[in-house]
């Protein structure tokens, strides 16, 4: 994770930040980037062959518990 991004959220912070994604995802107001800066996200996407109902059920089963590896989370 870059050094200079915000990692020091409150586990609540984290969860309201997911409702909002997961809320976007459900109602389709979201796009997975795949421009030039972001060749990750196309080999994954291509790596395991995910169709947009795929890369939906993946992104809503992120929880706050996977971010607690990436940052200084505070119950």
């Amino acid at each position: 994770m870059n050094q200079h991004y915000n990692q020091n959220y409150t586990w609540e912070q984290i969860n309201e930040i997911l409702a909002m994604i997961h809320d976007c995802i459900r109602e389709g107001r979201f796009i997975i980037s795949k421009n030039e800066n972001r060749q990750e996200n196309i080999d994954f996407i291509n790596e395991y062959n995910l169709n947009s109902r795929r890369q939906n059920e993946i992104l809503l089963k992120i929880k706050t518990e996977d971010f607690a590896i990436h940052c200084k989370i505070r119950k």
